[in-house]
């Protein structure tokens, strides 16, 4: 074992004061853990501009989190009038994205996909791209962020906290929307934003369906031991690390206890830096036994290609054709 290894954390640490959480009782903690308080149905929203073409109306709009930052987002709609209910889903994209790209007017894969939440939009879905808490269009550097993540726990707020009640808000508005189906709101997102997509909808249980693309979902256990030995520890940064949740359960009793019965599908490459294999190939059954005990083991589903951590067009189409799939059963 390196020095560094021993000397960030032992390999056979163990919670401090276990607190073994009943299935019934997960979601209401782990809302408890994030900080996260109830997200009203009515959201204050401006706009900021509209305008129409490729057969769609694209909206810029902004709203506040609770801490009063401002979260911009764009909303794009198609205009075939034939569908009067159509589903929703907000889309969040990485650290380095903004609503801006994903929701650019070119469908490409350049550095990274481009234009994703417009090509949704595009194949009959209304979506809502926002630039979220964390990304690094939204925070001035890493040392503050840092920082605020500090100061914030002793209030018992987080900042992932924060960027699932962004993304829930940006899913209340998309719901209140003409033409959405309320009933039918979906998240999805990359990187942070697929932290805010697994996150969001295990504390919401009216989120309707989600895809996290390198999601970081699996096992925050092994994400800890995995990067320490690494010496990558800093991949990371604070938010992603929620105060005592190991006293009470780790991602395969979340997504087990609050998922089913919705569609839920895990994008999960097999060498995601962010996310040891171990971790996903440990949650699998757990959560699969979930969903077969709901009598619906078709809507749990994960993906596990080849590769690191990235979004490219084949992780999208999956994506897609699952919203596709579950918005006809």
């Amino acid at each position: 074992m390196s020095p560094l290894t021993q000397s960030v954390i032992p390999k056979d640490i163990r919670p401090a004061y276990p607190d073994a959480t009943p299935a019934a009782a997960v979601r209401s903690k782990l809302v408890e853990l994030l900080g996260l308080e109830e997200v009203p149905a009515a959201i204050e929203y401006t706009i900021e501009g509209r305008q129409e073409e490729d057969g769609l109306c694209t909206t810029r709009i902004r709203y506040e989190n609770s801490l009063g930052e401002t979260v911009p987002g764009i909303l794009t709609v198609p205009r075939e009038e034939s569908v009067h209910q159509r589903p929703g889903i907000v889309c969040v994209p990485g650290t380095g994205g903004t609503a801006d790209e994903i929701a650019h007017p070119r469908f490409s894969m350049e550095r990274k996909l481009m234009g994703w939440a417009r090509e949704l939009a595009r194949r009959g879905f209304a979506t809502l791209a926002i630039s979220p808490k964390g990304c690094e269009m939204r925070r001035s550097s890493l040392a503050e962020w840092a920082t605020e993540n500090k100061l914030l726990v002793p209030y018992g707020r987080t900042q992932m906290g924060v960027l699932v009640e962004e993304t829930l808000k940006g899913a209340r508005l998309l719901a209140a929307t003409p033409g959405i189906d309320p009933n039918r709101i979906g998240l999805t997102g990359m990187s942070l934003g697929g932290n805010a997509t697994w996150y969001a909808m295990a504390c919401a249980p009216w989120i309707w369906a989600g895809v996290p693309v390198c999601g970081g979902v699996g096992s925050m256990a092994r994400v800890i031991h995995h990067t320490a030995a690494d010496h990558t520890a800093d991949r990371h940064s604070a938010y992603y690390f929620i105060p005592h949740l190991l006293r009470h359960f780790d991602h395969a009793a979340i997504v087990a206890a609050c998922m089913p019965p919705r569609p839920f599908m895990m994008i999960a490459p097999t060498e995601d830096e962010d996310m040891p294999r171990e971790g996903v190939d440990e949650l699998i059954p757990v959560v699969s036994e979930a969903y077969a005990e709901a009598g619906c083991p078709e809507r749990f589903q994960v993906r596990q290609p080849e590769g690191n951590h990235a979004f490219l067009v084949e992780y999208f189409e999956w994506m897609a054709d699952w919203f596709r799939l579950a918005s006809r059963s």
